[in-house]
């Protein structure tokens, strides 16, 4: 770094440590922010203090390997990134963020009002991972996911459907839930029997017929 960015630097931290990282957005980004969002990409400090508003896109952020480490350091979530450009809720997935910052409240919300509860749910819960990450946090009741979302995206995946199972709270976990779903993931009766599930909450899954219970290896 070189002996102005280093000033630059310095002068920044001291100015932000006058005032709030969240500042109001019509004042657009601190110095503070665009040290964070551009550290350790191909931006220099210099530049990162010199750029405008307008030259702060979301493909500009992408090319320079800004992450999402570097915007939420930032205070930069995605109201201001739809803004900037990130036009659709993938975009966020692109710059790195991933289910788990979902728990995270004021992220959440944020993403629902940018994008909308349906469009964050289909671009983050794609993997099993994804689906335990997001079970039984505050986010399920933010973004509507249910029980039978998360488990779709366990398919062929036991433990972690299992994993989804127990971090919902009581029994709930299977409300909702279409046989064919649960049959797909894996899940049979030991480990079902293990998290609490009996016969009388498979007959009362979706779709629930004659030999579904035994499918699961429920005995009758």
């Amino acid at each position: 770094m070189s002996a102005l960015a280093f000033r630059l630097l310095l002068e920044a931290v001291r100015a932000d440590r006058e005032m709030s990282v969240r500042r109001d957005r019509g004042e657009g980004l601190s110095a503070f922010q665009r040290l964070a969002i551009f550290n350790g990409t191909s931006v220099s400090a210099e530049r990162a203090l010199s750029l405008s508003e307008d030259e702060i896109t979301y493909e500009f952020l992408v090319q320079s390997g800004v992450t999402a480490i570097n915007l939420g350091t930032a205070g930069v979530r995605a109201v201001l990134l739809k803004k900037m450009g990130a036009s659709e809720a993938s975009c966020l997935r692109r710059l790195g963020f991933t289910a788990l910052w979902l728990v995270d409240p004021e992220f959440c919300s944020e993403a629902s009002a940018a994008y909308g509860a349906e469009a964050v749910l289909e671009a983050f819960i794609v993997t099993a991972g994804d689906a335990v990450m997001l079970a039984g946090t505050e986010a399920m009741q933010t973004l509507g996911a249910t029980p039978q979302l998360l488990l779709e995206a366990c398919a062929g995946a036991p433990t972690e459907a299992s994993e989804v199972l127990k971090q919902m709270p009581g029994t709930d976990g299977l409300k909702g839930v279409q046989v064919r779903t649960l049959l797909d993931s894996g899940l049979r009766a030991p480990q079902l029997r293990g998290l609490g599930y009996g016969l009388v909450h498979v007959a009362q899954l979706s779709g629930h017929e004659k030999g579904s219970a035994h499918k699961l290896g429920f005995a009758l």
